[in-house]
């Protein structure tokens, strides 16, 4: 399967980077699966299981982490067990 990334500015604008800048803000990498696109775990950026949850870390208290990103079904569990079941999530995501 072919692995795309794409990469969001600050306004969520989706940006094509044609220089050497990376002035982005997040990265999004979606699998290529019957000409569909499914978005891959964010998990340090080395996993490339199909994303099963998308989190939201800067719900909870005291969070430093900004914004959202997608897990599979592996690193969400073992997050939700060292956060104590208390990572806000959507287990409902269409794509």
């Amino acid at each position: 399967m072919k692995i795309i990334t794409k990469y969001y500015d600050k306004n969520l604008r989706l940006r094509i980077l044609k220089d050497d800048t990376k002035n982005y803000n997040s990265i999004i990498r979606f699998k290529l699966f019957k000409d569909k696109q499914f978005p891959c775990c964010d998990y340090h950026g080395t996993c490339t299981n199909f994303a099963y949850v998308e989190v939201y870390p800067m719900l909870m208290k005291n969070s430093k982490n900004r914004g959202w990103s997608y897990l599979c079904k592996k690193h969400y569990f073992q997050e939700q067990k060292r956060l104590n079941w208390k990572l806000p999530a959507c287990l409902k995501v269409e794509w």
